[in-house]
């Protein structure tokens, strides 16, 4: 597939920032001609590839934890800090970095996946293959315009592929992006030419299944934006159609299995989709994700894994998880062992040891937060020899230094500062590569999961003031965690959910801004910006639209800008 995706970058292009053709057109710069090439099944079949490989530009970006969730409740600075503009927001301004490399990917995905729409009608595939790939890619193309919406706002929409090069687009309000988002998603599950689900066969490719579920995201974000309250209703019916009738009855566990075991269950509805076994690199070529949401636990030399130090899980979310709640040693990797060049103990060791630390001298021990004195010597006890000299780390305000083993207690956002602090994340590892590097992670990317869907519909019939409907969904995936059933709901419970549910795999940053909860959230949780959020924040309830994409647009004037910048 790399061969043929550079054949098309080739063809159409690569993004720069020079004018506005490079946001949001494409250009032919090369020699080879384009409708011959893509006019036949392997050319076609390439640009939808390379469609798809710009997926990867966001999902599997080193940048996607910041794209998503800096200046949210569930995550800190720790020993790197997180972007300090898009994580404090006193000083983001329309010339950041991050929002424009998120900007600007998603307009590349639009643009590659119009333009398999532009070249279908000559392409020598049969109509069903034809209908089914433009459809794939509407979807594609709906996705990326439901992160545009939700991060930025209103913003230019181009509906189709044009091939040479355009002075400027306008741009649309919300209501316009949310209503054609609508519109595609709509058109596409009435077509019927995608196949019904495709989660378990990789889940890469669109589906039905796929299409509805954005399309009940998408519901839900308008009806909070639009202040429409029959959309709620939409978002729970679609979301409902998705679960149909289908219960979460895969263990939590099993899911997340560091050995890829879990990438093909049917509750991963959507994936960027990852292959070790034909991947033609597998030194560098998977996604970071295992090195998410962990601080440094040792070099490469210290037989750790990567880690990019920042995004460490804040008190206030591990504290939403609640005792038993078993998702919560899926989530965090609570033992270590003596991880240095002259021990013989590796972090890898638990999986290898078929997911256990048993008969191994243990140098670190993060208890859950509700974990007692009583539970912590029981814990011992299962392997008194390898942790009677374990140090044991409190997920509490107070802590103790996690480094050089001083004797005292420091702040917990202190602690995660330093190497070794905080709750280290083992969601995404990947235990076939077992590697350091940050680039070694070949498991699935889950775009859209059941369980998501199912909040999605609680949030939505609770909006909709069927709170017996939401307190259903919500207690279906509270069964699958082991917990009690909720008995009420709000706004703050759904909230909560997906901080057990959904820890880092989703988008926190556009849930608080959903929900009206941006500001009240980080300041009472974002520990950079506590107590004083309604200062900093302001009117910077929308990332900014990046200068240089207006600058570039001749359609487009500061008058376009968001408010706050």
């Amino acid at each position: 597939m790399k061969k043929f995706v550079y054949i098309v970058i080739l063809l159409i292009s690569s993004v720069s920032l020079v004018s506005c053709d490079d946001f949001l057109t494409t250009d032919n710069k090369s020699n080879v001609t384009d409708k011959k090439y893509f006019s036949t099944k392997s050319g076609f079949e390439s640009l939808v590839s390379n469609a798809y490989e710009t997926l990867r530009d966001i999902y599997a970006s080193s940048s996607y934890t910041t794209y998503f969730n800096a200046g949210t409740d569930m995550y800190a600075d720790g020993r790197n800090y997180i972007n300090d503009e898009l994580h404090e927001y006193e000083t983001l301004n329309p010339e950041n970095s991050v929002m424009k490399e998120l900007y600007t990917a998603c307009y590349k995905g639009i643009r590659a996946a119009y333009a398999v729409k532009h070249y279908a009608p000559d392409a020598a595939v049969d109509e069903i293959l034809r209908n089914k790939r433009v459809d794939e890619v509407r979807v594609l193309a709906a996705n990326y315009y439901y992160i545009l919406v939700n991060t930025f706002g209103g913003v230019p929409l181009m509906k189709e592929y044009v091939a040479n090069a355009q002075t400027g687009y306008p741009r649309s309000s919300a209501a316009d992006v949310y209503a054609y988002i609508i519109e595609e998603l709509e058109n596409v599950i009435a077509n019927g030419a995608l196949e019904k689900s495709t989660a378990r066969n990789g889940g890469g490719r669109a589906s039905l299944e796929s299409a509805r579920a954005l399309l009940a995201k998408t519901y839900l974000a308008a009806a909070w934006d639009l202040d429409k309250k029959e959309y709620f209703s939409k978002a729970s019916q679609v979301a409902d159609d998705v679960i149909a009738g289908r219960s979460l009855v895969t263990p939590f566990a099993d899911l997340w299995k560091a050995d890829y075991s879990g990438d093909d269950n049917e509750e991963f509805i959507w994936d960027v989709e990852y292959d070790y076994a034909t991947a033609a690199n597998t030194v560098s070529g998977g996604h970071p994700w295992s090195s998410f949401y962990c601080n440094h636990i040792g070099g490469q030399e210290d037989h750790g894994k990567g880690s990019t130090s920042a995004f460490i899980v804040t008190l206030h979310a591990l504290q939403c998880f609640e005792r038993g709640d078993i998702r919560y040693e899926v989530t965090f990797m609570k033992e270590l062992p003596d991880i240095i060049t002259a021990s013989n103990y590796w972090y890898w060791d638990w999986y290898r040891n078929g997911e256990t630390f048993i008969g191994t001298p243990l140098k670190r021990y993060y208890p859950a937060w509700y974990e007692t004195e009583e539970d912590i010597e029981n814990w011992r006890a299962l392997d008194p020899e390898n942790r009677k000299n374990t140090w044991i780390l409190p997920m509490s305000d107070q802590t103790r230094d996690p480094q050089e083993y001083m004797p005292g207690e420091i702040d917990y956002e202190a602690f995660v500062t330093y190497s070794y602090g905080g709750a280290p994340c083992r969601k995404f590892d990947d235990s076939n590569t077992g590697s350091y590097s940050n680039k070694t992670d070949y498991r699935d990317i889950h775009i859209i999961t059941l369980s998501e869907v199912y909040l999605i519909a609680a949030e939505a019939y609770l909006k909709a003031g069927d709170e017996g409907s939401a307190l259903a969904r919500l207690n279906e995936v509270r069964r699958r965690a082991q917990l009690n059933s909720a008995t009420t709901i709000d706004v703050d419970v759904v909230l909560k959910e997906r901080v057990c549910e959904l820890f880092g795999q989703g988008s926190r940053w556009i849930d608080l801004r959903r929900t009206k909860k941006l500001v009240e959230y980080n300041n009472l949780y974002n520990p950079q910006i506590r107590g004083r959020a309604q200062q900093v924040i302001g009117g910077k309830l929308l990332r900014p639209i990046p200068q240089a994409a207006i600058d570039a647009n001749e359609l487009m004037s500061s008058e376009d800008q968001n408010p706050g910048y």
